[in-house]
């Protein structure tokens, strides 16, 4: 079905969960002290497995997409690749998000975390209707727009983590297939839903014919993402493992993707973050000259 432009302002007033791109990948929320998403039916137990109707599975992912924190934020993290016959390859990385009028908009940097200082890469990741991509592989290049394949490259050699993945545009594709609910687990319910891309979007010509989502039944959090490939089968799965409060709002704190044909998989850490700051709006522009190697907020809080 189409995704109709349709919600409950209750599902949106609640403190969000962010892990890597709060503007792409890991904008998820859980309530503090909110109405929960299901409204009175979990009260009961949450392995009750009840399906939902195409209405309220419109409004669950319209309201998905409107979480967002109080404020802008800044994080610092490890990335550690766990080849299935190597030895894990470490990488660190600090990322500053915020919202603009398309939508929300993240700035990372990742460098490996031995080896070569210089060896650092850049992205701007816009999300929302219209989703762009930018990255610069030295702070004293220009960013360069991402099309077509470079958006499923790995950002680093070794890593799984492409643009596509940071940025998470099936979040706003219009169509899908209201999937159902399954366990998360063992006790937490997920409802599932298959998003299907545009046709002739870089998604459809990369072979990709769906992006499956679940969402927890109760909170509307992000628990697990699987892009479907050409054949029907799950290529990559992305879970969430663990949040963690900071500064009176809830991010992800853990979170891995897995590449099913190799067995490999990269793990997302937080190690420190700041919520409900204040970011100056042209470290977002591509056109940015500015450093970000001094805008690191005072009030970081290790984790």
């Amino acid at each position: 079905m189409r995704l109709q432009k349709i919600f409950n302002s209750s599902f949106i007033k609640r403190s969000a969960v962010f892990g890597l791109s709060a503007a792409g990948l890991f904008c998820v929320c859980v309530p503090v002290n909110a109405q929960r998403a299901g409204g009175a039916r979990d009260q009961q137990s949450v392995r009750v497995m009840d399906r939902i109707d195409a209405q309220e599975g419109a409004q669950r992912l319209e309201a998905f997409r409107q979480q967002r924190l109080e404020g802008d934020f800044c994080f610092d993290f490890e990335l550690a690749h766990k080849p299935r016959r190597a030895r894990t390859v470490r990488y660190q990385g600090r990322m500053w998000g915020t919202w603009n009028e398309v939508g929300p908009i993240t700035r990372f940097s990742v460098q490996p975390a031995e080896g070569d200082a210089e060896a650092v890469v850049e992205l701007i990741i816009q999300n929302g209707e219209h989703p762009q991509v930018w990255m610069r592989r030295s702070q004293q290049a220009a960013f360069e727009l991402l099309q077509g394949v470079a958006l499923f490259e790995p950002i680093l050699p070794g890593l799984l983590y492409s643009p596509f993945d940071l940025q998470m545009p099936f979040v706003y594709w219009d169509d899908f297939i209201y999937e159902g609910p399954t366990l998360v687990g063992a006790t937490r319910v997920a409802q599932q839903f298959l998003m299907q891309p545009p046709e002739a979007s870089a998604s459809a010509e990369r072979g990709i014919v769906g992006v499956r989502v679940g969402l927890d039944d109760t909170y509307n959090a992000l628990w697990r993402i699987e892009v479907i490939g050409a054949d029907g089968e799950a290529t990559s799965r992305f879970a969430v493992e663990s949040f963690q409060k900071v500064q009176e709002q809830y991010i992800v704190k853990r979170i891995t993707l897995t590449d099913y044909p190799s067995k490999d998989r990269t793990t997302f850490d937080v190690k420190a973050a700041a919520v409900g700051v204040a970011l100056d709006r042209y470290l977002f522009a591509p056109e940015s000259t500015r450093s970000v190697d001094e805008l690191r907020p005072l009030r970081m809080e290790d984790l």
